[in-house]
C-alpha cells in the first residue's frame, strides 16, 4: 500500500503528542494509521523520558472509526486481533499515562480508542458515537468492557442497542469524560492539563493503573494485600525520599522515575 504520512509525534519536556492526520478522512483508520500509530506507542513506552501522552484528531473530528473502504466485515476479526489489539495494549496495559482528546466526533472503534485511554477530555461540542448497533454489529477494541465498568450493565446496554451519540456533557455527567473544555481553548487546555500530570510520580502511576485493573476481579482483601506490596517498592524509590523532604521543606516534589 502507499505510504502516507498520517502521525505526527512530538515530545516535549515528557510530553509526547501524538496527532492522527487523515482529516479529509476524518482521520479513520487505514492500515497505515493503525500500523503507524503502533509505532508511534511503542516509541512511547519505551522512553523514559516521556510520562504523559496526548493523542488527538487533526482537522474535523477525533477519528470516524475503521476506514470502511478497505475494510470487508470478513476481515474484521483479523484486523481487531492483529492491527487493533497491540494499539490497545500498549495504551492500556502501558507503564504512561494517555489521554484521548476529543473534539468533534470520535465514533466507532475511535471511541473506542478514546474510552481506552486512561483519560478522556472533550471539547463541548465534541460527542462519542457508539453507533455499531445501525449496521447490526456491536462495539468492538474492548468497548463493551469500558462502558460496562464505567456505567453499569443496564446503561451500557442501553447506549449499545440504542446505537446512541453521546455528548460532551452527558460523557463528563456519567464519568466518561475527565473534563469538558470550551472549543475555543480545547487544545491550549487540554495540553496545560496534561503538562501538570508530567509533573506527577511515573512510578506511582505505574502501580495505580496495576492496581485499579485488578480491581475488576478481585476482592477487598485481594487488593488491600497488593496495595501493601506496591507501597513497599514505591518506599524504596529516590522519588519517595526526595518526595519526602520536599514536604518537610515546604518545597514542590519533582520525580525522576527512580
Amino acid at each position: 500500500m502507499p505510504q502516507e504520512t498520517i502521525i505526527s509525534f512530538d515530545v516535549n519536556n515528557g510530553l509526547a503528542e501524538v496527532i492522527l492526520k487523515r482529516p479529509a478522512q476524518y482521520n479513520s483508520f487505514s492500515y497505515n494509521l493503525r500500523a503507524e500509530l503502533t509505532k508511534a506507542l511503542e516509541q512511547i513506552e519505551d522512553d523514559p523520558n516521556i510520562r504523559v501522552t496526548v493523542i488527538r484528531g487533526e482537522g474535523p473530528g477525533f477519528c470516524a472509526g475503521a476506514d470502511l473502504t478497505e475494510t470487508p466485515g470478513s476481515s474484521i476479526p483479523d484486523q481487531l486481533e492483529k492491527e487493533y489489539k497491540p494499539i490497545f495494549q500498549q495504551i492500556v496495559d502501558g507503564k504512561k499515562l494517555y489521554i484521548a482528546a476529543v473534539h468533534g466526533s470520535a465514533a466507532g472503534i475511535g471511541a473506542a480508542l478514546a474510552l481506552a485511554c486512561d483519560f478522556l477530555v472533550m471539547s463541548e461540542q465534541s460527542r462519542l458515537s457508539l453507533i455499531f448497533s445501525n449496521i447490526g454489529l456491536i462495539p468492538d477494541g474492548g468497548a463493551n468492557w469500558s462502558l460496562c465498568t464505567k456505567l453499569g450493565y443496564s446503561k451500557a446496554l442501553e447506549i449499545i442497542v440504542q446505537g446512541e451519540h453521546i455528548n460532551s456533557e452527558d460523557c463528563e455527567k456519567y464519568g466518561l469524560a475527565n473534563k469538558v473544555f470550551k472549543e475555543e481553548k480545547f487544545q491550549e487546555e487540554s495540553l496545560a492539563w496534561a503538562r501538570e500530570l508530567t509533573e506527577r510520580s511515573p512510578l506511582a502511576i505505574v502501580e495505580a493503573k496495576r492496581l485499579l485493573k485488578l480491581c475488576q476481579n478481585n476482592t477487598y482483601w485481594d487488593i488491600f494485600d497488593a496495595e501493601a506490596e506496591a507501597q513497599g517498592r514505591l518506599a524504596k524509590t529516590e522519588d519517595f525520599h526526595n518526595a519526602v523532604q520536599a514536604f518537610f521543606n515546604k518545597k514542590k516534589p519533582v520525580f525522576l522515575g527512580k
